[in-house]
């Protein structure tokens, strides 16, 4: 029960509450996506990777996805990001490492608005 109960709150947290009992091929690319990161996050790992999370959500799950990272991160889970989303990145305060020309660059990061 502890873990169904992890499950449904997870699935919240990704905005699919509401599919807990859908079947895979009944999901869109973006919902399996969002169940995918709701199980990579589910048993807390030390490091979580995640390449294009928000690539096929709106801005709001976007967002919601950022803040459960954020939230893991204050779990102490090592979160690494990589995406093109910069407009979303650069809404929150952490450090951003750009790749260019094969190296990595330092961004900082803009405060978020207020």
């Amino acid at each position: 029960p502890d873990v169904r109960n992890h499950v449904s709150e997870l699935l919240r947290w990704v905005g699919l509450g509401e599919r807990l009992a859908a079947k895979p091929p009944t999901l869109s690319g973006g919902e399996q996506q969002r169940v995918a990161i709701a199980r990579a996050v589910i048993n807390r790992p030390d490091l979580l990777l995640a390449d294009e999370p928000t690539g096929n959500v709106d801005d709001n799950i976007g967002v919601r996805l950022i803040h459960l990272f954020e939230e893991l991160n204050r779990m102490g889970t090592t979160v690494v990001i990589a995406t093109h989303n910069f407009g979303l990145v650069d809404r929150f305060r952490y450090p951003r490492l750009d790749l260019e020309d094969g190296a990595l660059k330092l961004i900082r990061t803009p405060s978020p608005p207020c």
